[in-house]
């Protein structure tokens, strides 16, 4: 479980791994924040390994778009399975996010 980062060039690309919750609140945070300041930077939160997440990642995706400038092409939510992209939806984050579900 956990949260993991890989950066090539200008992508961030940061997988969550079990449940995206508040105990992943400091390394999701630690993972995007050395890359903010690159306006060019753009981050693909990966969720092929996400089960499940609550209010609080929905709020850890929020503040990520509002320090990117609420650009939607800066950030990416890729390989989400049926059961979070359900959660997404409900919020209505699939028009705020560029949002993939799994293949």
């Amino acid at each position: 479980m956990g949260v993991h980062c890989q950066v090539a060039e200008n992508k961030v690309v940061i997988s969550i791994e079990g449940s995206f919750d508040v105990s992943c609140y400091d390394d999701f945070n630690d993972a995007y924040k050395p890359y903010l300041a690159d306006a060019g930077s753009v981050f693909v939160i990966d969720m092929f390994k996400t089960d499940y997440l609550d209010s609080s990642a929905l709020g850890m995706l929020l503040l990520l778009r509002e320090r990117t400038g609420g650009d939607k092409r800066r950030i990416q939510i890729v390989h989400v399975n049926q059961a979070v992209m359900d959660i997404l939806k409900v919020a209505h984050f699939d028009q705020l996010f560029a949002v993939q579900p799994q293949a």
